[in-house]
Protein backbone atom coordinates (compact mmCIF):
# COMPACT_ATOMS: atom_id res chain seq x y z
CA UNK A 1 0.00 0.00 0.00
CA UNK A 2 1.44 3.51 -0.83
CA UNK A 3 2.05 6.18 1.78
CA UNK A 4 2.29 8.46 -0.93
CA UNK A 5 -0.83 7.21 -2.57
CA UNK A 6 -2.76 7.65 0.40
CA UNK A 7 -1.38 11.34 1.83
CA UNK A 8 -2.22 12.14 -1.66
CA UNK A 9 -5.66 11.25 -1.53
CA UNK A 10 -6.32 12.74 1.92
CA UNK A 11 -4.78 16.12 0.41
CA UNK A 12 -6.89 16.05 -2.43
CA UNK A 13 -10.08 15.20 -0.46
CA UNK A 14 -8.87 18.41 2.43
CA UNK A 15 -8.58 20.73 -0.77
CA UNK A 16 -11.91 19.73 -1.84
CA UNK A 17 -13.54 20.93 2.02
CA UNK A 18 -11.57 23.93 1.60
CA UNK A 19 -12.88 24.78 -1.70
CA UNK A 20 -17.12 23.98 -0.44
CA UNK A 21 -16.30 25.97 2.58
CA UNK A 22 -15.09 29.05 0.53
CA UNK A 23 -18.30 28.37 -1.53
CA UNK A 24 -20.37 28.39 1.93
CA UNK A 25 -18.58 31.61 2.56
CA UNK A 26 -19.07 33.26 -0.44
CA UNK A 27 -22.92 32.67 -0.45
CA UNK A 28 -25.36 35.23 0.88
CA UNK A 29 -28.67 33.93 2.59
CA UNK A 30 -32.00 34.72 0.46
CA UNK A 31 -34.98 35.93 2.33
CA UNK A 32 -37.71 33.54 0.97
CA UNK A 33 -40.65 35.87 2.03
CA UNK A 34 -39.41 38.19 -0.41
CA UNK A 35 -41.07 38.64 -3.74
CA UNK A 36 -37.77 39.53 -5.35
CA UNK A 37 -35.73 36.96 -3.69
CA UNK A 38 -38.21 34.02 -3.93
CA UNK A 39 -37.65 35.03 -7.62
CA UNK A 40 -33.91 34.71 -7.60
CA UNK A 41 -34.03 31.43 -5.47
CA UNK A 42 -36.56 29.85 -8.42
CA UNK A 43 -33.85 30.72 -10.83
CA UNK A 44 -31.08 29.17 -9.24
CA UNK A 45 -33.37 25.85 -8.68
CA UNK A 46 -33.51 25.95 -12.15
CA UNK A 47 -30.11 26.20 -12.96
CA UNK A 48 -28.71 23.34 -10.28
CA UNK A 49 -31.56 20.89 -12.24
CA UNK A 50 -30.64 22.04 -15.85
CA UNK A 51 -34.59 22.42 -15.99
CA UNK A 52 -36.18 23.84 -18.73
CA UNK A 53 -39.71 24.60 -19.52
CA UNK A 54 -39.59 24.23 -23.23
CA UNK A 55 -38.38 20.68 -22.22
CA UNK A 56 -41.10 19.46 -20.36
CA UNK A 57 -43.04 16.75 -21.79
CA UNK A 58 -46.90 16.92 -23.10
CA UNK A 59 -48.46 13.72 -21.37
CA UNK A 60 -51.54 12.61 -23.00
CA UNK A 61 -53.80 9.80 -22.77
CA UNK A 62 -53.22 7.19 -19.56
CA UNK A 63 -53.30 3.63 -20.83
CA UNK A 64 -54.91 1.41 -18.55
CA UNK A 65 -53.24 -1.83 -17.56
CA UNK A 66 -55.09 -3.04 -14.87
CA UNK A 67 -57.23 -2.53 -11.85
CA UNK A 68 -57.77 -4.37 -8.73
CA UNK A 69 -60.54 -3.55 -6.82
CA UNK A 70 -60.20 -2.69 -2.60
CA UNK A 71 -63.63 -2.30 -1.66
CA UNK A 72 -63.91 1.50 -1.62
CA UNK A 73 -61.27 2.41 -3.52
CA UNK A 74 -59.16 0.68 -6.78
CA UNK A 75 -55.71 0.51 -7.52
CA UNK A 76 -55.05 1.52 -11.23
CA UNK A 77 -51.98 0.61 -13.25
CA UNK A 78 -51.18 3.09 -15.92
CA UNK A 79 -48.58 2.96 -19.09
CA UNK A 80 -47.97 6.09 -20.84
CA UNK A 81 -45.77 8.52 -23.04
CA UNK A 82 -44.08 11.00 -21.76
CA UNK A 83 -41.51 12.43 -23.78
CA UNK A 84 -41.89 10.79 -27.41
CA UNK A 85 -40.72 6.92 -27.29
CA UNK A 86 -40.11 7.54 -23.39
CA UNK A 87 -42.56 5.97 -21.04
CA UNK A 88 -43.69 5.97 -17.43
CA UNK A 89 -45.56 3.56 -15.30
CA UNK A 90 -47.65 4.63 -12.06
CA UNK A 91 -49.84 3.19 -9.87
CA UNK A 92 -53.38 5.48 -9.14
CA UNK A 93 -55.33 4.52 -6.10
CA UNK A 94 -58.93 6.13 -6.76
CA UNK A 95 -61.93 6.20 -4.37
CA UNK A 96 -64.65 4.95 -5.44
CA UNK A 97 -67.25 7.95 -6.20
CA UNK A 98 -68.62 10.20 -8.66
CA UNK A 99 -67.24 13.43 -6.62
CA UNK A 100 -64.42 15.06 -7.48
CA UNK A 101 -61.91 13.96 -5.35
CA UNK A 102 -58.25 15.49 -4.05
CA UNK A 103 -55.16 13.87 -5.71
CA UNK A 104 -51.67 13.55 -3.95
CA UNK A 105 -48.93 12.89 -5.54
CA UNK A 106 -47.07 10.31 -3.60
CA UNK A 107 -43.21 10.63 -4.66
CA UNK A 108 -40.82 7.56 -4.50
CA UNK A 109 -37.44 7.18 -3.22
CA UNK A 110 -34.91 4.45 -4.37
CA UNK A 111 -35.60 0.45 -4.52
CA UNK A 112 -35.34 -1.82 -6.91
CA UNK A 113 -39.41 -2.07 -6.68
CA UNK A 114 -39.86 1.47 -6.97
CA UNK A 115 -43.51 2.44 -6.79
CA UNK A 116 -44.34 -0.83 -5.56
CA UNK A 117 -41.91 -0.94 -2.49
CA UNK A 118 -43.87 -1.48 0.59
CA UNK A 119 -43.78 1.71 1.79
CA UNK A 120 -44.75 3.76 -1.01
CA UNK A 121 -47.71 0.88 -1.49
CA UNK A 122 -48.90 1.67 1.83
CA UNK A 123 -48.97 5.14 2.10
CA UNK A 124 -51.30 4.77 -1.25
CA UNK A 125 -53.59 2.40 0.12
CA UNK A 126 -53.68 4.47 3.09
CA UNK A 127 -54.70 7.89 1.73
CA UNK A 128 -57.49 6.02 -0.94
CA UNK A 129 -59.11 4.51 2.28
CA UNK A 130 -59.55 8.06 3.84
CA UNK A 131 -61.03 9.04 0.50
CA UNK A 132 -57.86 10.75 -1.14
CA UNK A 133 -56.49 9.67 -4.58
CA UNK A 134 -52.54 8.77 -4.42
CA UNK A 135 -50.89 8.69 -7.71
CA UNK A 136 -47.46 6.80 -7.29
CA UNK A 137 -44.71 7.05 -10.22
CA UNK A 138 -41.83 5.05 -10.75
CA UNK A 139 -38.97 7.73 -11.25
CA UNK A 140 -36.89 7.51 -14.03
CA UNK A 141 -35.05 4.02 -14.45
CA UNK A 142 -36.52 2.89 -11.13
CA UNK A 143 -39.24 -0.18 -10.45
CA UNK A 144 -40.95 -1.70 -14.08
CA UNK A 145 -38.94 1.02 -15.96
CA UNK A 146 -35.68 -0.21 -14.90
CA UNK A 147 -36.02 -3.03 -17.59
CA UNK A 148 -32.62 -2.63 -18.93
CA UNK A 149 -30.04 -3.68 -16.44
CA UNK A 150 -29.81 -5.84 -14.06
CA UNK A 151 -30.10 -4.50 -10.35
CA UNK A 152 -27.80 -2.09 -8.82
CA UNK A 153 -26.40 -1.82 -11.85
CA UNK A 154 -29.19 0.49 -13.37
CA UNK A 155 -27.53 2.91 -16.20
CA UNK A 156 -30.76 4.57 -16.73
CA UNK A 157 -30.73 6.05 -13.36
CA UNK A 158 -28.35 4.63 -10.59
CA UNK A 159 -25.38 5.62 -13.32
CA UNK A 160 -26.93 7.97 -15.24
CA UNK A 161 -24.15 10.28 -17.02
CA UNK A 162 -25.43 11.51 -20.41
CA UNK A 163 -27.57 14.49 -18.86
CA UNK A 164 -25.31 15.66 -17.05
CA UNK A 165 -22.95 15.44 -20.54
CA UNK A 166 -25.78 17.44 -22.49
CA UNK A 167 -26.10 20.21 -19.98
CA UNK A 168 -28.96 18.64 -17.97
CA UNK A 169 -29.53 16.52 -15.08
CA UNK A 170 -31.03 13.42 -13.66
CA UNK A 171 -33.27 14.65 -10.87
CA UNK A 172 -33.88 17.80 -13.64
CA UNK A 173 -35.60 14.96 -16.12
CA UNK A 174 -37.75 13.81 -13.29
CA UNK A 175 -38.99 16.96 -12.16
CA UNK A 176 -39.76 18.18 -15.59
CA UNK A 177 -41.77 14.89 -15.92
CA UNK A 178 -43.40 15.16 -12.53
CA UNK A 179 -43.80 18.51 -13.13
CA UNK A 180 -45.88 17.70 -16.45
CA UNK A 181 -48.11 14.95 -14.92
CA UNK A 182 -48.93 17.07 -11.99
CA UNK A 183 -50.48 19.64 -14.47
CA UNK A 184 -51.65 16.91 -16.87
CA UNK A 185 -53.80 15.25 -14.26
CA UNK A 186 -55.34 19.17 -13.38
CA UNK A 187 -57.70 18.55 -16.59
CA UNK A 188 -58.48 15.24 -15.40
CA UNK A 189 -61.98 15.95 -14.28
CA UNK A 190 -62.28 12.96 -11.71
CA UNK A 191 -59.97 15.32 -9.39
CA UNK A 192 -60.33 18.70 -7.92
CA UNK A 193 -57.30 20.60 -9.12
CA UNK A 194 -57.78 23.29 -5.82
CA UNK A 195 -56.80 20.27 -3.39
CA UNK A 196 -53.58 18.46 -4.89
CA UNK A 197 -50.61 17.70 -2.37
CA UNK A 198 -47.81 15.79 -2.96
CA UNK A 199 -45.45 13.51 -0.52
CA UNK A 200 -42.27 11.78 -0.27
CA UNK A 201 -39.53 9.89 1.21
CA UNK A 202 -35.79 10.02 0.84
CA UNK A 203 -35.61 10.00 -3.24
CA UNK A 204 -38.96 11.40 -3.20
CA UNK A 205 -38.43 13.90 -0.01
CA UNK A 206 -35.64 15.27 -3.31
CA UNK A 207 -38.31 15.06 -5.36
CA UNK A 208 -40.65 17.05 -3.38
CA UNK A 209 -38.13 19.74 -2.71
CA UNK A 210 -38.21 20.86 -5.94
CA UNK A 211 -41.74 20.65 -7.00
CA UNK A 212 -41.88 23.10 -3.67
CA UNK A 213 -40.93 25.30 -5.89
CA UNK A 214 -41.47 24.16 -9.32
CA UNK A 215 -44.77 22.92 -9.05
CA UNK A 216 -47.40 26.07 -7.85
CA UNK A 217 -50.60 23.55 -8.78
CA UNK A 218 -49.79 21.70 -5.41
CA UNK A 219 -51.88 23.33 -2.21
CA UNK A 220 -50.07 21.09 0.66
CA UNK A 221 -46.67 19.52 0.40
CA UNK A 222 -45.02 17.12 3.00
CA UNK A 223 -41.26 16.27 2.38
CA UNK A 224 -39.47 13.35 4.24
CA UNK A 225 -36.11 11.52 4.72
CA UNK A 226 -34.24 14.39 3.08
CA UNK A 227 -34.68 17.53 4.70
CA UNK A 228 -31.81 18.87 6.25
CA UNK A 229 -28.96 20.81 3.99
CA UNK A 230 -27.64 20.79 0.27
CA UNK A 231 -24.27 21.59 0.98
CA UNK A 232 -24.22 18.57 3.49
CA UNK A 233 -25.92 15.66 1.33
CA UNK A 234 -23.19 16.43 -1.49
CA UNK A 235 -20.34 16.98 0.56
CA UNK A 236 -20.13 13.01 1.41
CA UNK A 237 -17.23 11.01 0.59
CA UNK A 238 -19.25 8.28 -1.19
CA UNK A 239 -20.58 7.39 -4.51
CA UNK A 240 -24.05 9.01 -4.82
CA UNK A 241 -26.97 7.83 -6.79
CA UNK A 242 -26.95 10.21 -10.15
CA UNK A 243 -30.19 11.65 -9.07
CA UNK A 244 -29.03 13.41 -6.15
CA UNK A 245 -26.39 15.12 -8.16
CA UNK A 246 -26.76 19.20 -9.15
CA UNK A 247 -25.29 21.64 -11.11
CA UNK A 248 -23.43 24.04 -8.69
CA UNK A 249 -25.29 24.11 -6.13
CA UNK A 250 -22.52 24.99 -3.78
CA UNK A 251 -23.03 28.33 -4.89
CA UNK A 252 -27.06 28.32 -5.09
CA UNK A 253 -30.10 28.40 -2.72
CA UNK A 254 -29.98 26.13 0.13
CA UNK A 255 -32.56 23.59 1.08
CA UNK A 256 -34.55 25.86 3.18
CA UNK A 257 -34.89 28.59 0.89
CA UNK A 258 -36.34 26.34 -1.65
CA UNK A 259 -38.71 24.88 1.20
CA UNK A 260 -39.31 28.34 1.66
CA UNK A 261 -41.00 28.57 -2.01
CA UNK A 262 -43.57 26.77 -0.72
CA UNK A 263 -45.21 28.70 2.08
CA UNK A 264 -47.36 30.24 2.92
CA UNK A 265 -49.19 27.31 2.21
CA UNK A 266 -49.05 24.50 4.57
CA UNK A 267 -45.73 21.62 4.75
CA UNK A 268 -44.59 19.43 6.64
CA UNK A 269 -41.34 18.45 6.91
CA UNK A 270 -40.22 14.88 8.69
CA UNK A 271 -37.17 13.10 9.60
CA UNK A 272 -36.45 10.00 11.49
CA UNK A 273 -34.62 10.04 14.51
CA UNK A 274 -32.84 7.03 13.72
CA UNK A 275 -32.39 7.95 10.15
CA UNK A 276 -28.27 6.87 8.78
CA UNK A 277 -28.71 9.34 6.29
CA UNK A 278 -29.56 12.24 7.79
CA UNK A 279 -28.54 13.92 11.09
CA UNK A 280 -31.09 15.34 12.89
CA UNK A 281 -29.22 18.24 13.95
CA UNK A 282 -29.49 19.29 10.40
CA UNK A 283 -32.70 18.35 9.90
CA UNK A 284 -33.67 20.84 13.11
CA UNK A 285 -31.63 23.55 11.72
CA UNK A 286 -33.47 23.51 8.38
CA UNK A 287 -36.80 23.48 10.18
CA UNK A 288 -35.93 26.29 12.48
CA UNK A 289 -34.91 28.73 8.96
CA UNK A 290 -38.09 27.05 6.98
CA UNK A 291 -40.65 27.82 9.79
CA UNK A 292 -38.53 31.26 10.06
CA UNK A 293 -39.77 32.03 6.47
CA UNK A 294 -43.40 31.56 7.53
CA UNK A 295 -43.41 33.31 10.95
CA UNK A 296 -41.83 36.06 8.10
CA UNK A 297 -45.03 35.44 6.13
CA UNK A 298 -47.35 35.21 9.09
CA UNK A 299 -48.07 31.51 8.17
CA UNK A 300 -46.93 29.92 11.27
CA UNK A 301 -49.80 27.69 11.38
CA UNK A 302 -49.17 25.94 8.11
CA UNK A 303 -45.57 25.21 8.83
CA UNK A 304 -44.98 21.93 11.06
CA UNK A 305 -42.30 19.80 11.34
CA UNK A 306 -41.30 16.08 13.28
CA UNK A 307 -38.66 13.74 13.92
CA UNK A 308 -40.11 10.51 14.26
CA UNK A 309 -39.48 7.19 16.13
CA UNK A 310 -37.89 5.88 12.72
CA UNK A 311 -35.31 5.21 10.87
CA UNK A 312 -35.17 5.79 6.90
CA UNK A 313 -37.96 4.32 5.29
CA UNK A 314 -41.50 5.35 5.88
CA UNK A 315 -43.03 3.20 8.76
CA UNK A 316 -46.21 3.17 10.66
CA UNK A 317 -45.72 6.27 12.26
CA UNK A 318 -44.54 7.94 9.27
CA UNK A 319 -47.57 6.71 7.07
CA UNK A 320 -50.14 7.81 10.19
CA UNK A 321 -48.19 11.40 10.39
CA UNK A 322 -48.19 11.97 6.64
CA UNK A 323 -51.69 10.97 5.95
CA UNK A 324 -53.58 12.96 8.83
CA UNK A 325 -51.41 15.77 7.69
CA UNK A 326 -53.31 15.35 3.93
CA UNK A 327 -56.59 14.35 5.52
CA UNK A 328 -56.71 17.66 7.55
CA UNK A 329 -55.43 20.11 4.70
CA UNK A 330 -57.54 18.73 1.64
CA UNK A 331 -60.54 16.78 3.18
CA UNK A 332 -60.88 19.04 6.62
CA UNK A 333 -61.34 15.47 8.25
CA UNK A 334 -59.15 14.70 11.63
CA UNK A 335 -58.43 10.99 10.81
CA UNK A 336 -57.64 8.10 13.20
CA UNK A 337 -54.44 6.29 13.16
CA UNK A 338 -54.21 3.36 11.42
CA UNK A 339 -53.11 0.41 13.37
CA UNK A 340 -50.83 -1.27 10.71
CA UNK A 341 -49.39 -1.41 7.72
CA UNK A 342 -51.42 -2.25 4.63
CA UNK A 343 -49.13 -5.18 2.52
CA UNK A 344 -49.96 -6.09 -0.83
CA UNK A 345 -49.81 -10.05 -1.06
CA UNK A 346 -48.50 -10.38 -4.54
CA UNK A 347 -47.17 -7.19 -6.12
CA UNK A 348 -46.82 -8.55 -9.66
CA UNK A 349 -50.24 -7.49 -10.39
CA UNK A 350 -49.16 -3.94 -9.96
CA UNK A 351 -46.60 -4.73 -12.97
CA UNK A 352 -45.85 -2.58 -15.53
CA UNK A 353 -44.41 -3.36 -19.16
CA UNK A 354 -42.44 -1.03 -20.87
CA UNK A 355 -42.15 -1.32 -24.27
CA UNK A 356 -38.82 -3.02 -25.70
CA UNK A 357 -38.10 -0.22 -28.20
CA UNK A 358 -38.76 2.98 -25.45
CA UNK A 359 -35.38 5.03 -25.52
CA UNK A 360 -32.67 4.71 -22.36
CA UNK A 361 -32.09 8.21 -20.58
CA UNK A 362 -29.35 8.29 -22.62
CA UNK A 363 -30.69 8.32 -25.74
CA UNK A 364 -33.64 10.77 -24.35
CA UNK A 365 -30.72 13.54 -22.87
CA UNK A 366 -29.40 12.83 -26.69
CA UNK A 367 -32.83 14.05 -27.92
CA UNK A 368 -33.76 17.20 -26.25
CA UNK A 369 -30.72 18.37 -26.24
CA UNK A 370 -29.04 17.15 -29.88
CA UNK A 371 -25.81 16.65 -28.09
CA UNK A 372 -24.32 12.75 -28.44
CA UNK A 373 -22.29 11.70 -25.24
CA UNK A 374 -19.48 9.26 -26.24
CA UNK A 375 -19.32 5.93 -25.63
CA UNK A 376 -17.42 4.89 -22.51
CA UNK A 377 -17.73 8.48 -21.21
CA UNK A 378 -17.82 8.76 -17.27
CA UNK A 379 -18.78 11.60 -14.72
CA UNK A 380 -15.09 12.29 -14.11
CA UNK A 381 -14.71 13.31 -18.00
CA UNK A 382 -17.76 15.97 -17.71
CA UNK A 383 -16.31 17.09 -14.60
CA UNK A 384 -12.97 16.53 -14.44
CA UNK A 385 -11.53 16.33 -10.79
CA UNK A 386 -8.72 18.56 -9.88
CA UNK A 387 -6.07 19.41 -7.55
CA UNK A 388 -4.26 22.83 -6.81
CA UNK A 389 -5.65 23.89 -10.31
CA UNK A 390 -4.43 21.12 -12.43
CA UNK A 391 -6.42 18.67 -13.97
CA UNK A 392 -6.16 15.46 -11.20
CA UNK A 393 -4.23 12.29 -12.28
CA UNK A 394 -6.22 9.26 -11.49
CA UNK A 395 -3.19 7.00 -11.35
CA UNK A 396 -1.15 9.69 -8.28
CA UNK A 397 -4.95 8.47 -5.96
CA UNK A 398 -6.04 5.45 -4.21
CA UNK A 399 -8.93 4.51 -6.37
CA UNK A 400 -11.01 2.68 -3.56
CA UNK A 401 -11.08 3.89 -0.43
CA UNK A 402 -14.45 1.25 0.24
CA UNK A 403 -17.09 3.68 -0.66
CA UNK A 404 -17.12 3.80 -4.37
CA UNK A 405 -13.99 4.77 -6.94
CA UNK A 406 -12.42 8.00 -5.47
CA UNK A 407 -12.40 9.63 -9.00
CA UNK A 408 -15.94 9.75 -9.03
CA UNK A 409 -16.15 11.22 -5.63
CA UNK A 410 -14.09 13.80 -6.97
CA UNK A 411 -16.12 14.45 -9.69
CA UNK A 412 -19.21 14.64 -7.56
CA UNK A 413 -17.65 17.41 -5.46
CA UNK A 414 -16.56 19.39 -9.10
CA UNK A 415 -20.19 19.54 -9.88
CA UNK A 416 -21.55 20.58 -6.83
CA UNK A 417 -18.74 23.08 -7.38
CA UNK A 418 -19.12 24.21 -10.75
CA UNK A 419 -19.47 27.65 -11.28
CA UNK A 420 -21.52 29.49 -13.96
CA UNK A 421 -18.84 31.41 -16.45
CA UNK A 422 -19.74 35.39 -15.92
Amino acid sequence: MSKEKWQKTTDVFDEYERRFAAARAEKKPFAPWKAEDRGKILSQVKSMLGYREELLPEIGEMEEVSRTSYGSYDAIQYRYETWKGFYGASTLYMPCTEEKVPLVFVCCGHGSAGRCSDGYMAMGHRLASLGIAAFVMDNIGQGDRNFRSAEFKAPDHWLAVAPFYCGLTLQGLIVMETVATVRRMTRDPRFDARRFGACGNSGGGTLTLFLAALAPELAVLASCGYPSEVSYLLQKERRHCACNLLLGSSFKAEMWEIYGLFAPKPLLLEGGKHDNLIPQDLFLRNARKVKNTFVQMDAEKNFSYKLTDTRHPWALEDVNLISAFMSRNLLGVESVDAEELFVVEDPSAYAVKMPDDMLSTAELAHRLTGKKMPEGTELEDVFPPTFKGEKLDPDTIRRDLGRGDVMRVFAQFECALLKEKE
